[in-house]
């Protein structure tokens, strides 16, 4: 993993416009490991993508993170601060497919599974949330037996899908981050999920927004194209924008 370019970056963000969620984390993703190919990227499990997207997160924007919610229950806005390292769960590397092949057996049943990556999520896209589940579930099942005698993985019945999917979930924490909130208005407990992949895309394309802006004021001011104003580092550019703006 390494720290875009501004040029790389905007690029990512560019062509993430009108993309759907997963396809604009991959982007940025994509733009951070330029030594790996994009359909392995997409072959991550997700908990391993979104582990990627915070060490992506933190040297694009840097640990800590400052963020507002609303309550669940009054609807008062609070403000929530958090640390990208108190974040990471504990992860097994990508790479080796034996550890991850992981294993169900329940009832008379035998499953082999992998969990869940983007290209699975990008697939069953375009079908409706109930089904997108249970075809979700079924791209991941490597082998699946009933009785001894293998089974299709779209046959397996809606218990055993509510369990590979339970299965699925505790062995991949890092798809599924978890904050502790309190309302400091009215007390309320809840737990609320933080997405780094839909957070971080909002964070770039603020960025984005901005460094266009700069971009248009120094090109306005001093003729230089964008290519050129882009190479700078953030402090020069700001350096340079600060004089025009004296």
């Amino acid at each position: 993993m390494r720290t875009p370019t501004a040029n790389e970056l905007l690029a990512a963000w560019e062509q993430g416009l009108d993309q759907s969620p997963t396809r604009r984390a991959l982007l940025l993703l994509t733009a951070g490991s330029s030594d790996v190919a994009p359909d392995k990227l997409a072959a991550l499990p997700i908990g391993v993508r979104d582990a990627r997207l915070l060490r992506l997160r933190e040297l694009l924007f840097g640990d800590a993170v400052a963020a507002v919610s609303r309550c669940a229950a009054c609807g008062d806005p609070l403000d929530v601060s958090f640390h990208v390292h108190d974040m990471r769960a504990e992860q097994i590397e990508a790479g080796d497919p034996e550890v991850l092949t992981h294993r169900l057996q329940l009832a008379d049943y035998d499953i082999a599974f992998r969990l869940p990556a983007s290209a699975d999520v990008i697939a069953v896209s375009s079908l409706d949330k109930d089904a997108a589940r249970r075809a979700l579930i079924s791209h991941c099942v490597v082998e699946a037996q009933h009785d001894g005698a293998l089974t299709a993985a779209g046959e397996l019945p809606d218990t055993i899908v509510a369990a590979l999917a339970d299965t699925m979930r505790k062995a991949d924490p890092q798809a599924q981050i978890e904050l502790a909130m309190t309302c400091p208005a009215c007390g309320h407990d809840w737990i609320a999920l933080f997405d780094i992949a839909a957070f971080l895309w909002h964070e770039v394309h603020a960025w984005a927004q901005r460094t266009l802006h700069d971009v248009h004021t120094l090109a306005r001011a001093y003729g230089w194209r964008e290519a050129d104003i882009l190479a700078m580092s953030a402090r020069r550019r700001q350096r340079y924008l600060e004089m025009v703006r004296a």
